[in-house]
C-alpha cells in the first residue's frame, strides 16, 4: 500500500509514503519497548533538555514547517504559522512546570508513612488527526514523555510527510532512538499493534467514529484510553450582547483552520429579537474570508483537507435545506478546479433533528438557530450528543456565568472565543470523548500512580 499525500489547493502530489510491512511495525514496537527501559530512568533534566532542544529547532525550522502543513492539508499560511508558536509555548510550559508536578510526594495519613509518585507506563500509542498536524501531536507527545514514556505515533495519511519531518527534529534534538516513532499504518493495522506489550495506552484524537472503535479496541486489551473527539459547540447569544463584536468573533470561531477544527463554533443560538440582525452581521463577516491559495499571506481561507470532506458537507447543507431549514446566505466566488473548496454559507431556522443541528459540521458552514428563553437557549445547547466546547455571550456577566455553570462540555468561554490553552486541561464528556490533554491533568492522564507504605 502506498500512502499519497495530495495538495488540496493545486490538486499537485507532495509525497508517497509506502506502508510499514508487518516485520517493520515489529521492529518499531521491539525498539519502543527498549527505548522505554532507558527514557524511564533517565534523569528528568535530561529529558526536558531535549524537550526544550527540540523547541529551539522547531523555532529554528518554523517557516519550514508552515509551509509543509499548508501544502499538504491546506491551512492558510498565517493560521499554520501560530500553530507553530503555539507548539512552542506548550514545551516550553512543561518544561518550566513539569518537574514540580513529578517531584514525589509524602503523606501521613493514619499511621502510616506513605510516599505518592507518578511513574510511566511505557509505550502512548498517538492516532492523531490531520488538521492540526503538529499541535495535535506535542499535545500528547510532551507531557507523556516528560514522565518518561515513548511515542509511537499513527498520524493521518494525508499528512506523513509532515510527521516524517517531525520525527526528524526528534532526533535532531537528541531523544534516543525508540523514544518517537511514526508507524505508518492503515487504521487496519491498530488492533495488532493496541494488543501488542510495547503499547500500555493509547490516545486519540479524531472523529466519533474512530473514537468508538479506539474504545473498544482499547478496552478489550485494558489498555489505558484518553479520547479527544468531534465536537458541535454552541455559541450563545443573548440580546444585551454587542452584536458587532460578537458577529466578529462569531465568524472567526466558525473559520478556525476554514472551519476544520473541533472547537470551532458550529451552532449560533441566538435571541430570536436578535437573530436576523446576527444573521446579516455574521453574513458580513463570512464575505470577508474567500477562498486563496493557502501559502498566501493575505489568504484567510484556504481549501478542505480533501475532495469527501467537500462532499459531506454539500450533503449536510443539501439535507437540511430540504428539512426547512432556509439559505441565509452563500459566498460566491472563484477558485481553480483543483482545489476542494467549500464556499462559506449560513443557514437559519435550523432546528433539533436536522443533519447540520445534530451532526458534527467540518467547514465553513454556519447554523443559526433562535430561542426566546434562557431555558431554551441551555436545552438547545444540551441537546447535542457532543459535548466539548461553548461560549456564551452577554453584557450581564453574572449571567453568562450561571449559564456556563449548567452546560454540558468540557469548556465554556465567557465573551471570547471558544480555545485551547497549555495551562488549563482540555477534553470533552458524551460523544466529544473522556480524559483530558493539557496542565497538569494532562500529564496525570498517563503515568502509574505509585504509592510506597513504609510500616
Amino acid at each position: 500500500m502506498i500512502f499519497r499525500s495530495v495538495n488540496p489547493w493545486s490538486g499537485e502530489l507532495i509525497s508517497e509514503t509506502p506502508a510499514m510491512g508487518e516485520e517493520e511495525v515489529k521492529s518499531a514496537l521491539s525498539k519502543s519497548e527498549f527505548a522505554f527501559k532507558t527514557w524511564s530512568r533517565t534523569e528528568l533534566s535530561v529529558r526536558l533538555n531535549c524537550l526544550e532542544t527540540l523547541g529551539k529547532l522547531i523555532a529554528l525550522n518554523s517557516e519550514f514547517l508552515s509551509t509543509a502543513m499548508s501544502e499538504e492539508m491546506g491551512k492558510p499560511i498565517i493560521e499554520a504559522r501560530a500553530e507553530v508558536t503555539k507548539s512552542i509555548s506548550l514545551l516550553e510550559f512543561y518544561c518550566k512546570n513539569s518537574g514540580a508536578w513529578l517531584e514525589k510526594k509524602k503523606s501521613g495519613a493514619g499511621a502510616k508513612k506513605a510516599g505518592i509518585a507518578r511513574y510511566p507506563l511505557g509505550g502512548i500509542l498517538l492516532v492523531m488527526p490531520w488538521n492540526f498536524p503538529l499541535w495535535q501531536v506535542l499535545r500528547g507527545a510532551v507531557p507523556a514523555l516528560c514522565s518518561g514514556n515513548v511515542i509511537l505515533l499513527k498520524h493521518a495519511p494525508n499528512v506523513f510527510g509532515f510527521s516524517a519531518k517531525l520525527e526528524k527534529l526528534f532526533h535532531e534534538a537528541g531523544f534516543p532512538e525508540g523514544v518517537f516513532q511514526n508507524l505508518f499504518v492503515d487504521v487496519q493495522d491498530l488492533d495488532g499493534i493496541v494488543s501488542h506489550n510495547a503499547v500500555s495506552a493509547v490516545s486519540l484524537t479524531g472523529s466519533e467514529a474512530a473514537g468508538r472503535s479506539m474504545a473498544a479496541l482499547a478496552g478489550k486489551n485494558l489498555k489505558k484510553c484518553v479520547l479527544e473527539l468531534g465536537g458541535s459547540d454552541p455559541f450563545i447569544v443573548l440580546p444585551d450582547a454587542n452584536l458587532e463584536l460578537v458577529s466578529k468573533m462569531a465568524a472567526a470561531s466558525r473559520m478556525i483552520n476554514t472551519g476544520q477544527s473541533c472547537i470551532a463554533a458550529k451552532r449560533f443560538l441566538v435571541h430570536d429579537s436578535i437573530s436576523e440582525v446576527f444573521a446579516e452581521r455574521i453574513s458580513f463577516e463570512l464575505e470577508q474570508f474567500r477562498p486563496g491559495n493557502p501559502l498566501l499571506d493575505e489568504t484567510k481561507m484556504g481549501p478542505l483537507a480533501r475532495p469527501d470532506l467537500v462532499s459531506a458537507l454539500e450533503k449536510q447543507l443539501s439535507v437540511t435545506l430540504s428539512a426547512g431549514a432556509k439559505l441565509a446566505y452563500k459566498m460566491e466566488a472563484d477558485f481553480p478546479e483543483t482545489a476542494s473548496c467549500f464556499l462559506p454559507a449560513l443557514i437559519t431556522n435550523v432546528k433539533p433533528g436536522m443533519a447540520a443541528f445534530e451532526e458534527e459540521t467540518f467547514g465553513p458552514l454556519a447554523v443559526l438557530t433562535s430561542f426566546s428563553t434562557i431555558e431554551e437557549a441551555i436545552e438547545l445547547a444540551n441537546s447535542s450528543r457532543f459535548g466539548l466546547g461553548a461560549s456564551v455571550h452577554s453584557h450581564n456577566e453574572d449571567l453568562a456565568r450561571e449559564i456556563a455553570e449548567r452546560l454540558d462540555c468540557g469548556t465554556v468561554a465567557i465573551n471570547s472565543v471558544m480555545r485551547s490553552d497549555p495551562s488549563l486541561p482540555f477534553g470533552g464528556i458524551k460523544a466529544s470523548g473522556f480524559g483530558r490533554e493539557l496542565a497538569e491533568e494532562g500529564l496525570a492522564e498517563f503515568v502509574n500512580l505509585k504509592v510506597v507504605m513504609e510500616a
